[in-house]
């Protein structure tokens, strides 16, 4: 399918404030607008994918290289350093990463050890490879294909819970969109045997070819997995998949329509906390959010969407204060502007920005997490 390309914007902003972002961003460091830290991913990363860790380090793993054969980079920052530790090739054979586009590059999951789990894609040959942190020692294990036979269109996505099970999802298909299925496979084992693939959501439903998938494990074990449909190739809404089983069974909920007849190449957000599990996602060109507790309380950020609000990526604090931040006018290849909005636990809007104009890298999105001190940070 084809994916579609929209032209990047660029705002009028306070040559003060543009001064200070442009100097800083140079010098590798952070920006921090009251409880947001605006961080930039090294080395001229792109597509990054963050996570917090008990002991509040960051972890990320971002795309590096070519966009057809680049490769997949982990880095992690710990709780007051000014700087990214020495980042670490993910991927063990190199050029195996695909990252043109806000659907592709990687995701990562923290096991309830501490070890890192990552899972990508390539386009060409097509192929969904994970791999996990080395048990003793810096570095990743040989990367392995966990659906050699699959359909590639958009990158997949994991989740491990406090019983070290690793779940790893996707969506293929070699028909139209309405054909498609999402797939699972598991480990029972840390990620080091999967059990084969098979299907986990409504057959009828199909799942949007070029849009990108999102999974979380909530902390009583419930896994949630955000995909957008494609049934009839019209009826593409974004959907929420819920199991209570360890993966056994799904239900499979939708939580908004959106009737088009092309793929809208989108991205979802999941955030689970200790104050519930929040889901993100894009409808006609506005970024929303909503708790899988209050499905119909749909929240959306304050102004006017004059260009395409794309690419949402959500964290929400203990406390249950919600950052949503995504990239205005962003397409396929042009990564658009940088927003944030704050809501309070009851999904009110607070503070926004930033004030000053932040161009997220082309081929790229940005990423949110929460912080060790339940404030939050952007990475782009």
């Amino acid at each position: 399918m084809k994916r579609a390309d929209l032209r990047g914007c660029r705002l009028a902003v306070p040559s003060v404030l543009l001064l200070l972002l442009a100097f800083a961003t140079a010098c590798g460091q952070t920006v921090e607008i009251g409880a947001v830290d605006i961080i930039r991913v090294p080395n001229d990363g792109r597509l990054p994918h963050a996570v917090l860790g008990n002991d509040g380090t960051l972890h990320m793993v971002y795309v590096q290289g070519d966009p057809t054969e680049g490769d997949l980079m982990y880095a992690s920052r710990r709780p007051g350093a000014t700087e990214w530790a020495t980042p670490l090739r993910v991927n063990s054979t190199p050029g195996t990463v695909t990252g043109i586009g806000p659907v592709d590059g990687g995701q990562l999951a923290l096991g309830p050890d501490g070890r890192v789990h990552v899972t990508w894609m390539r386009m060409v040959p097509p192929a969904f490879f994970y791999t996990r942190s080395n048990e003793d020692g810096p570095g990743f294990e040989e990367q392995f294909d966990v659906a050699a036979d699959y359909g590639v269109e958009a990158g997949p996505a994991l989740t491990v819970d406090q019983d070290n099970n690793v779940y790893l999802f996707w969506h293929a298909g070699t028909g139209e969109d309405a054909t498609r299925v999402v797939y699972l496979a598991v480990s029972r084992d840390g990620g080091f045997v999967f059990a084969p693939p098979r299907q986990v959501n409504a057959e009828i439903e199909g799942a949007c070819a070029c849009c990108a998938l999102a999974a979380s494990t909530d902390d009583d074990g419930t896994i949630r997995v955000s995909y957008r449909g494609a049934r009839e190739n019209i009826h593409r809404g974004q959907r929420l998949l819920t199991s209570r089983d360890a993966g056994v069974t799904f239900t499979d909920q939708l939580l908004q329509p959106w009737d088009v007849g092309a793929c809208p190449v989108a991205v979802p957000s999941l955030s689970s906390s200790s104050s519930g599990t929040t889901v993100a996602w894009e409808t006609q060109g506005q970024v929303q959010f909503v708790r899988v507790d209050r499905p119909h309380e749909i929240v959306t950020p304050t102004g006017e969407a004059i260009l395409r609000r794309k690419n949402p990526t959500i964290a929400v604090n203990a406390r249950g204060e919600t950052l949503l931040a995504w990239a205005d006018g962003s397409g396929f290849r042009s990564g658009g502007t940088l927003h944030w909005q704050l809501f309070d636990s009851d999904g009110r809007p607070s503070a926004t920005g930033p004030d000053i104009e932040t161009v997220v890298p082309e081929n790229s999105r940005p990423a949110a997490t929460t912080r060790a001190d339940g404030g939050f940070m952007v990475v782009y």
